[in-house]
């Protein structure tokens, strides 16, 4: 499970550096859709696969947030670089 949830989350972190947020609903489906025959087969409680999908969607999100923020960061960073101020001397 703990495997899953840091696999989502850095899907998540990837799908953040190139997509808009809309990209989260259909994943967020297919996450839902790929757990109820998981849970089935690892003879899961419908309560413990019902967890599984929502801790799921939650590391997606996460890991689009951490992926979104850093694409801001990183720009910002390089939008510092490339217009620099210039230094004002005394005359």
């Amino acid at each position: 499970m703990t495997a899953f949830l840091i696999f989502n989350f850095l899907v998540g972190a990837v799908l953040g550096q190139r997509f808009r947020v809309l990209v989260l609903l259909p994943l967020t489906f297919v996450i839902v859709l790929a757990a109820i025959p998981v849970g089935l087969m690892v003879d899961l409680t419908v309560i413990e696969s019902l967890k599984g999908m929502v801790l799921a969607a939650i590391a997606l999100q996460g890991g689009y947030l951490f992926g979104s923020g850093a694409r801001f960061g990183l720009a910002a960073a390089r939008a510092g670089r490339a217009f620099a101020r210039p230094v004002k001397t005394a005359r």
